[in-house]
């Protein structure tokens, strides 16, 4: 939790031979279920590197929304897109 009532999933990575089985998604659901129950979470953030094309397209049909764009000062080619959706 990153606030009252906000949630955040800062790392969620599957083995490449694993993907397309269904267990990204059933992870983020529990996850997000883990949240919502437990936290009290009615939003969820994400953040995404900027050119994942895995990542982006996954958070999208999960309903997650593009918000901004986020350049570390320390590690300023490491942009980060930030992304949420209320749940």
């Amino acid at each position: 939790m990153i606030d009252d009532g906000i949630g955040e999933l800062f790392v969620l990575y599957l083995d490449p031979d694993r993907r397309n089985e269904g267990i990204g998604t059933k992870l983020l659901e529990t996850i997000t279920q883990q949240q919502k129950v437990e936290y009290g979470a009615k939003e969820q953030w994400v953040s995404v590197q900027k050119g994942n094309r895995k990542a982006i397209p996954f958070y999208e049909a999960k309903g997650f929304k593009f918000r901004h764009e986020k350049i570390p000062p320390q590690n300023p080619e490491y942009i980060k897109l930030r992304y949420s959706r209320l749940i």
